[in-house]
């Protein structure tokens, strides 16, 4: 019984954890000091549970106040002011989802970012002595950027109002490379007046045929500014470019594609080349679209596409409607271009009998041999 101390237990109960009596932990080696903390009894705050959550929602809110504020906070209208300076910078677009919506292109931020862009300062090259109507004048290279040469396409009406003169490619290239003599002073006024002052037409109009078709009102404005010097690079390849989508179209064609809208953009290449009639002045039509009727597009000609296309014109009716319009002249007994070899050459290897008589009866005389040869 010795071995039992007052107040305590002689057995150990297993249910229980085992807790070192008070008088054996102030016994042991550890320092009871740094223990204190366990026997001291918790101190309540008065605070109610209310009071807290709001004193804890205060904090936070504060917080949120003070945090840093980003780019992406700001007004989307500055947003777009700051892409617009940068001039269409397009990281600023791959930035994320926020930057990638609020810049998605629409007519508006686009013609901001066309005129910072395109619009020419003569200032930043030290060039003063400019004479130019009032308006804007706007750099060439605008129609090297796919994105706002479609822009002017289709919104031509309203971007052209503001266009006084497009800055020659050449007095662009000068100022750029400092060879621009800025003593002398730049007339640009004389460039609208005169065909022979004026640049050629871009090279995008060289290669996009389609816009003969879909864009002839923009096609003839763009004529005040710029002449087409070579109409023959563009009139076959919009002639071929017409006949391969009429094939490639499908089953029904939209009503751009007839015969009549064909003359009429053919019209429109030899006005803006400052022809003075709306005769042709090359073979190589004529070869193109017998070549094309007789040969390349022969198996698809009984298709409904081109029985829309037609009209319903015969591929004859068409040849002579073609040759009436662009290489007939009743002053004319011998046509030159419809008695050249390479002419009758084709005529040959097309062995239509109805279609030689047409050109014949167009003033074709066909050079001695040439059937026989």
């Amino acid at each position: 019984m010795g071995y039992i101390v007052t107040g305590y237990p002689s057995r150990h109960d297993k249910r229980k954890k085992h807790i070192l009596p008070l008088h054996q932990f102030a016994a042991s080696p550890l320092n009871l000091q740094r223990y204190l903390h366990l026997f001291q009894a918790p101190v309540f705050s008065k605070r109610s549970r209310s009071d807290e959550s709001n004193h804890t929602k205060a904090q936070v809110k504060k917080l949120r106040h003070h945090r840093k504020l980003t780019l992406q906070d700001m007004p989307v209208e500055i947003i777009q002011h700051i892409f617009v300076f940068t001039k269409g910078e397009p990281a600023m677009i791959a930035l994320n989802k926020f930057f990638y919506e609020c810049l998605r292109p629409s007519f508006s931020l686009l013609s901001k970012i066309m005129w910072e862009k395109y619009l020419f300062n003569p200032l930043e090259f030290g060039v003063e002595n400019i004479k130019t109507d009032s308006g804007c004048v706007v750099i060439p290279t605008l129609f090297e950027h796919e994105t706002f040469f479609r822009l002017l396409l289709d919104h031509h009406h309203i971007l052209l109002q503001n266009i006084s003169h497009f800055l020659p490619k050449k007095h662009f290239r000068d100022m750029q490379n400092g060879d621009f003599d800025t003593s002398i002073e730049l007339d640009l006024c004389s460039m609208t007046t005169e065909d022979a002052d004026k640049e050629d037409f871009p090279r995008n109009f060289y290669n996009t045929m389609q816009i003969y078709l879909t864009h002839r009102e923009c096609i003839r404005s763009m004529g005040n500014y710029f002449i087409l010097r070579n109409p023959y690079d563009v009139i076959s390849p919009f002639i071929e470019w017409v006949f391969q989508a009429i094939e490639m179209e499908g089953e029904e064609i939209t009503s751009e594609f007839t015969v009549n809208n064909m003359f009429e953009s053919i019209d429109l290449i030899l006005y803006v080349s400052g022809s003075a009639g709306q005769k042709f002045t090359s073979t190589e039509p004529l070869l193109t679209v017998v070549f094309l009727l007789y040969f390349t597009h022969v198996n698809f000609l009984h298709t409904s596409n081109f029985h829309i296309f037609f009209q319903d014109r015969s591929r004859l009716q068409f040849m002579e409607e073609f040759i009436l319009k662009y290489y007939y002249e009743p002053s004319l007994v011998e046509h030159e271009l419809l008695s050249d070899a390479t002419v009758w050459d084709l005529l040959r290897r097309v062995s239509d009998l109805k279609l030689i008589d047409l050109v014949v009866q167009c003033g074709g005389r066909p050079q001695y041999g040439a059937m026989f040869s």
